[in-house]
């Protein structure tokens, strides 16, 4: 199954004409995950013909509006429509209270359940492990509890050797029985799916760094990432206000991504002072050529 990344929003602080607030759809092990959900995340899903009812885990970074006041009102769609499917709700201490409190003062309550768990972590923390999907909580230097997030899909298969099979004369339910480990008996003979078969495994990693100061010491808890995707809030020639705002800049990303051996960097969080990006763009490429932008529907697929 192809594992992906939409981009829902790219902006920072207050929603623009040019770009939503952040918001991620992640694809991976097949799972949808919405990664925060700033305001107008719902009609970013609408544009993008995302279906709300497909999120099975939600992840929040931080306490920011910008950041998580499009959960609200995207939890009582839900309830309106009739989702049941349970979800599972990530973020920092506090957010359990100010969900709970939004649905007894509006008196909606959600009809499914939902399961908020908060994280109080000063080190990395691996918080999910189901199936093949793995999430380590990442915590950033922020103005408020903030973290990252790391995902890991691990796949364990078995590849069958289509050579032996043919020579054999097995088909197609002889190959559909190996591929779950299952031995058969064809006339009166018994096959090992172990001799026409050998262990396939493949990772796909994706990590997602929101708004923090810059921290190198990051990359050892990812030494390396199919896409990272790193806040880039200000160009370098802003250093100062990155560090009194507690954001960090594009040439800072590029070194992160260096850093942790990325395959790919994605650029995000830009400040509204920005209406074209692409001066971030060459200032993260001057460090690591392989650099892209984010923008609002943008796709990358995790190879």
């Amino acid at each position: 199954m192809e594992s992906k990344l939409t981009i829902l929003g790219c902006g920072s602080a207050a929603p623009s004409l040019l770009r939503a607030n952040t918001a991620q759809i992640l694809e991976m092990a097949g799972k949808v995950i919405l990664i925060d959900c700033g305001e107008g995340t719902q009609w970013q899903m609408l544009k993008r013909k995302i279906s709300a009812f497909k999120i099975d885990i939600i992840f929040i970074s931080h306490l920011h509006g910008d950041h998580y006041l499009g959960l609200p009102g995207l939890l009582n769609t839900l309830s309106l429509y009739g989702r049941q499917k349970p979800l599972k709700i990530f973020g920092p201490k506090g957010i359990k209270s100010l969900l709970f409190h939004n649905f007894k003062e509006a008196e909606i309550f959600p009809n499914y359940k939902v399961s908020v768990i908060e994280i109080n972590a000063k080190k990395k923390r691996k918080i999910y492990n189901e199936e093949e999907l793995s999430v380590i909580a990442i915590p950033l230097q922020h103005r408020v509890p903030c973290y990252g997030y790391h995902f890991e899909q691990n796949h364990n298969s078995l590849k069958i050797n289509k050579e032996k099979c043919d020579n054999a004369s097995l088909g197609f339910d002889a190959i559909k029985e190996f591929k779950n480990a299952n031995d058969i008996v064809s006339g009166g003979i018994k096959y090992s799916y172990k001799d026409y078969t050998s262990p396939y495994h493949f990772r796909k990693t994706y990590t997602f760094i929101t708004d923090t100061l810059f921290l190198p010491q990051l990359a050892s808890i990812f030494p390396e990432t199919d896409i990272l995707y790193h806040e880039s809030t200000y160009l370098n020639n802003l250093l100062d206000k990155a560090v009194t705002t507690f954001h960090s800049t594009a040439l800072q990303a590029a070194e992160m991504a260096k850093l942790c051996n990325a395959r790919l960097l994605v650029l995000g969080h830009f400040s509204s002072r920005y209406p074209h990006t692409d001066e971030l763009l060459a200032e993260a490429k001057t460090i690591f050529p392989n650099t892209e932008l984010a923008d609002d529907g943008k796709i990358f697929i995790i190879k």
